[in-house]
């Protein structure tokens, strides 16, 4: 019996020190792959990295992200290869894999979305944020990218959808009524939809917007010049010329309101108007 306790130390010591030489073996790649990145060598920086993993990967789970960050310098935008393509899709798996474990990592959830945007994935970079709002729903800025990167697709709806789901999560905040009022008049002003139905009811929607915004913040200057200019738009559509002169009447007096708050500001500060 004492034998075998004997063995089982003798075993267990020598497991021990191996298992200490497998992470200072670890540590010492980290290192050499530390100074190949500092020097932007990002081809032997991943040499070592994933050498490193395979020594002691369990002990150093950040291994992934530095991995994913080595994969990042070597991906070159615009360049269609099989070889560079493979740099961006591994280059996605160890980040997202690093941030199931460290979520609240701002800066390797922007490089992960960098990287999309930088290869052209930008249904990837929404998914990603879609998936992050399953556990996360209140987080405004996801939801903003979210809009954002549709309004890169070109898909004016779901752009238009995402940023008014602000409005609901931020309810009380004037400038996210404002920004869903830009966006609306941005559309009806510059890619308007065929549909004049539509356009009516984008229209609305962003004067309902502004309106709310003057409302939290009376003398919201932009809000008031972005109504004005809402009014003008519905008055193009206007076939009725009397309903058409009262839809200007209203603009010009939002343009004389922010006229106002201009000159109040002039006087409040002491300049000259």
């Amino acid at each position: 019996m004492k034998k075998k306790l004997c063995l089982f130390s003798a075993l267990t010591l020598s497991v021990l020190l191996l298992a200490g030489c497998q992470k200072i073996q670890a540590r010492m790649a980290i290192g050499e792959a530390n100074e190949a990145y500092q020097r932007e060598d990002y081809a032997n920086a991943l040499t070592h990295y994933e050498r490193a993993r395979k020594i002691d990967g369990k002990s150093f789970p950040e291994l992934s992200r530095m991995i994913g960050y080595s994969r990042i310098g070597l991906y070159v935008p615009e360049d269609t290869t099989p070889a560079n393509q493979k740099n961006a899709d591994l280059a996605a798996t160890e980040l997202r894999r690093y941030l199931q474990d460290e979520p609240d990592d701002t800066i390797a959830r922007e490089a992960l979305i960098n990287l999309y945007l930088n290869a052209n994935r930008t249904a990837d970079a929404i998914n990603y944020f879609r998936e992050w709002l399953q556990t996360h729903p209140g987080d405004i800025a996801a939801v903003r990218s979210i809009a954002q990167l549709y309004a890169k697709q070109g898909n004016f709806n779901e752009a238009l959808n995402w940023y008014e789901k602000i409005t609901l999560i931020d309810s009380k905040n004037p400038e996210a009524f404002y920004i869903f009022g830009v966006v609306c008049y941005e559309k009806v002003a510059k890619n308007p939809p065929a549909d004049p139905v539509e356009k009516m009811a984008i229209i609305e929607k962003g004067k309902a917007a502004l309106q709310r915004s003057i409302e939290l913040k009376p003398e919201y200057f932009e809000s008031i010049v972005y109504l004005n200019l809402l009014y003008r738009q519905q008055a193009l559509m206007e076939p009725d010329f009397a309903k058409q002169a009262e839809l200007l009447a209203k603009a010009d007096e939002l343009k004389n309101k922010a006229i106002e708050i201009v000159k109040k500001r002039k006087a409040a500060s002491g300049q000259k108007s």
